[in-house]
């Protein structure tokens, strides 16, 4: 949620969508984000998107020995011009902090699921 930009204003925002997901099938803005009724909604989905890659119920083949960078080039994509390394090691940082062990881009998800 604050590494994609959630602050007044912003495209997060305004779409209820913490994560910037692109669900399809679903009502979408011009740039194809998913807009959420609330932010509930938008927490909810993102959860449930995450779960899906922790777990390895996904059609990208992500799943629990995949790593935080493997996982952030599927979500993040570098095609999509995202800054996947930084978001990864983001992400790695923030969960290390969280949960009070040491997690790098190359941590495997089963390293954060289980915690």
């Amino acid at each position: 949620m604050k590494f994609e930009g959630w602050a007044l204003g912003s495209r997060s925002y305004i779409n209820r969508n913490p994560g910037n997901l692109r669900l399809p099938g679903r009502e979408a803005d011009d740039r194809g984000y998913t807009i959420f009724p609330d932010l509930p909604t938008g927490y909810a989905a993102l959860l449930r998107e995450l779960q899906s890659k922790f777990s390895g119920n996904n059609a990208h083949g992500i799943g629990p020995s995949s790593t935080v960078l493997d996982l952030f080039n599927v979500y993040a994509p570098p095609s999509d011009n995202n800054p996947t390394n930084a978001y990864a090691q983001f992400v790695a940082r923030w969960a290390s902090d969280a949960l009070g062990k040491p997690l790098t881009v190359d941590s495997k998800l089963s390293e954060i699921w289980s915690a």
